[in-house]
């Protein structure tokens, strides 16, 4: 298994365009996957910036998990946190330097635009322009830097945040398991932190799961995720908020009350995760996360993805927002899911 990345810093050095380039011709290596991850500066730190404003310790507050889909539209997705008044945003799929999303650090715009600090880490250095549809409006568009990850956006300060590997890396770059032509260097993982609150630290992690499994990898992706948080950071207060890819759940034959009523009967990730002390029960509104996206062919069912887990809080006033802008524009093909708690 790959190591937990602690190392911060302010700005992330991407590989550059001919690193990419060479990358990209040596795909299927599993020795030069290897290399890329250890001499890439991009996958052995995590960019770290705190929020300006000191405020408070909360006894409450708003935190909300998405998977943004690259977050194309950050000022509309902005303002839909804002409406849902998050203190703190569990974010996947979020590029930096990617044609497809503008060339943004979605991450850092985002963060701003909140008033927020945030951490964020590499998944993935793309070595495409994404997925087919993308590809087709941006294949003569290079990107200024490829990276795809994952974040923690917080009003409060993030304290000892880590990258968490989720499985060795390399499936998309040794294979190419969607036959689609992405080409990627890296592997899932969770960002993690802890922030402080009223009533003492709670553990913080916004995880993404490979799309390309079956319950019994999603079920080793919860055991090393939750014995990783607890070795960290102990085993008290917690949030975790991400995009689990339980897409056995949604068969057609039950109703996502039905399916959040009790997805351990497919996807034994959630034994895993009760064992150690989290429970979805009150943290997630029944109701399916996924969106139809335009450009793509529309899937039904629709799916329970998106998950948020507490342990050692009290959770309120669970939501699913539909991913669309205040005049109707797409932002993801997930939903974001928003909670309360009382820490």
């Amino acid at each position: 298994m790959r190591p937990i990345l602690t190392r911060t810093t302010a700005t992330l050095q991407t590989p550059s365009q001919d690193d990419r380039d060479q990358a990209r011709a040596s795909g299927g290596d599993r020795a030069a996957h290897d290399r890329m991850m250890s001499d890439w500066p991009c996958m052995t730190a995590i960019e770290l910036t705190q929020p300006d404003t000191p405020l408070p310790l909360p006894a409450q507050l708003t935190i909300c998990a998405w998977n943004m889909e690259r977050c194309k539209r950050v000022e509309d997705s902005a303002a839909l946190l804002r409406a849902a008044g998050a203190d703190v945003v569990l974010a996947t799929e979020m590029d930096h330097g990617m044609a497809r999303s503008g060339q943004r650090h979605t991450t850092r715009d985002l963060a701003r635009a909140l008033g927020m600090g945030h951490v964020y880490g590499t998944e993935f250095v793309e070595l495409g322009t994404g997925d087919p549809y993308e590809t087709s409006l941006f294949a003569d568009v290079p990107n200024d830097h490829g990276l795809h990850g994952n974040a923690i956006l917080s009003r409060y300060p993030l304290i000892d945040p880590c990258l968490v590997p989720l499985d060795d890396g390399g499936l998309w770059y040794v294979t190419n398991p969607k036959g689609d032509g992405q080409h990627r260097v890296g592997g899932r993982m969770a960002m993690a932190a802890r922030i402080d609150t009223a009533n003492g630290p709670l553990t913080l992690a916004a995880a993404h799961y490979e799309s390309e499994s079956d319950p019994s990898l999603r079920a080793e992706q919860t055991r090393i995720l939750t014995d990783a948080l607890d070795a960290r950071y102990g085993t008290g207060k917690a949030v975790i908020g991400g995009d689990l890819n339980t897409n056995w759940l949604a068969d057609g034959t039950r109703t996502a009350a039905e399916i959040t009523a009790d997805p351990a009967s497919v996807e034994p990730s959630f034994a895993h995760f009760a064992q150690a002390g989290y429970d979805w029960r009150g943290a997630v509104a029944p109701g399916f996360t996924t969106r139809a996206a335009p450009g793509k062919s529309v899937k039904y069912p629709l799916m329970v993805l998106d998950w948020l887990l507490v342990r050692d809080v009290a959770p309120f006033d669970p939501r699913i927002w539909p991913a669309v802008s205040a005049a109707g524009q797409y932002l993801s093909d997930h939903e974001m899911l928003s909670l309360r708690i009382i820490p």
